[in-house]
């Protein structure tokens, strides 16, 4: 599986109409995509309280964006770049419905 680094506006466009997610997960510093766009996803650096975190939205079969995984709490934005890419191969991997893997506090 291809996964790119796409910038802000990018993921902004394929997200919308959701919105923006930095008032839930942090300032975000990164964006990422599958080659279909199918998968997107971004790293933020939360608060003080939340460190580094990441979320992951796919798309279901009418083509509207979910939330796939979120996780929470990484001391530092390598760790939570590693896990991030991980969790992101793994969600294209996947052809059976996801709940979201909720890591926040």
């Amino acid at each position: 599986m291809v996964i790119k680094n796409i910038g802000r506006a990018e993921f902004v466009r394929r997200l919308l109409p959701h919105g923006d997610l930095e008032h839930f997960i942090g300032r975000e510093v990164e964006w990422f995509s599958t080659k279909k766009g199918n998968i997107i996803g971004t790293i933020a650096l939360g608060d003080s309280n939340r460190g580094w975190n990441y979320i992951i939205l796919r798309r279901n079969r009418t083509g509207r964006l979910h939330v796939c995984n979120v996780v929470c709490d990484f001391y530092n934005h390598a760790a939570a770049r590693v896990d991030f890419m991980f969790a992101i191969v793994g969600a294209g991997q996947s052809q059976r419905v996801q709940f979201p893997r909720m890591a926040c506090g």
